[in-house]
């Protein structure tokens, strides 16, 4: 009797034992590309880790994404080295304290001059959502579990790590893009799909 009831006593203790935050199945990766492609408007934070030509650096970043205009704010400790970056999809706008420079967005180097930076401004928030930008050249995607994993386009590399439920979305939280000597590792702690 007294080992039934310890029996009992320990399925009611693993029963109540919690699960891993883990995401809900993926619909499958049409629904998906269809349902990501159509959300337009939405925002993020996180963090962004940058290793570029032995420079690294890291900084904290707020992004807005309303249809084609981005807002992406990246500040490091104490709001050192803030820096704004504005695009309408045709126009980069970017602003490190009192200075301000405007250029064409498919200048190449044009955040790298200004930032140090070499990264793809205008494939970014594809990426950040779990998806490839359009009109890449030689993109291969690898998706797994109705989630895309890994996706190699324009010559960058970009491992999607972690993905989370946020209300009807499953989007990432940890992804990392390289190419060449750059490497960026962005984790979202934040999603807002869908915020005006």
């Amino acid at each position: 009797m007294r080992l039934l009831l310890a029996g009992l006593v320990v399925l009611l203790l693993n029963a109540c034992a919690t699960a891993p935050d883990q995401p809900a199945p993926a619909r499958p990766w049409q629904q998906r590309t269809v349902q990501l492609s159509a959300l337009e408007h939405w925002g993020a934070t996180g963090k962004l880790a940058l290793r570029s030509g032995g420079q690294a650096e890291s900084a904290n970043l707020s992004w807005l994404q309303r249809g084609r205009h981005t807002r992406l704010q990246l500040s490091g400790p104490m709001g050192l080295r803030a820096t704004e970056i504005h695009s309408d999809g045709q126009q980069l706008l970017i602003q490190r304290g009192d200075e301000q420079q405007q250029y064409d967005i498919a200048s190449p180097g044009a955040l790298r001059e200004q930032t140090g930076w070499d990264l793809p401004v205008q494939a970014l928030p594809y990426w950040l959502k779990g998806l490839p930008a359009p009109g890449g050249d030689d993109t291969r995607m690898r998706i797994e579990a109705n989630l895309l994993r890994q996706l190699r386009q324009d010559g960058w590399t970009i491992d999607f790590e972690r993905y989370q439920q946020f209300g009807a979305y499953i989007l990432p939280t940890r992804l990392t893009a390289e190419r060449g000597d750059t490497r960026a590792r962005i984790v979202i702690q934040s999603w807002q799909p869908g915020e005006p």
